[in-house]
């Protein structure tokens, strides 16, 4: 799990990852592979109509225009 959380976390690739867990490039993708699906959080499927969403700082606009900024363009 582990291995799979620091992947998911870092720029890692599978020569640089391999190594720090003691595991072959080919043993670290079958880990990241199989592992992976197990531990990923189910993605939820529909937002309330006035929600906020902030990916990675950046505010992601909703359906709903009514309430957004109108374009300088």
């Amino acid at each position: 799990m582990l291995l799979v959380a620091t992947y998911r976390h870092t720029n890692l690739t599978m020569p640089q990852l391999a190594p720090l867990f003691g595991v072959s490039k080919s043993a670290a993708d079958q880990i990241i592979n199989h592992l992976g699906p197990l531990l990923a959080l189910q993605p939820r499927k529909r937002f309330r109509k006035d929600s906020v969403l902030i990916v990675d700082g950046t505010l992601v606009p909703t359906r709903d225009h009514s309430i957004a900024e109108p374009s300088n363009y």
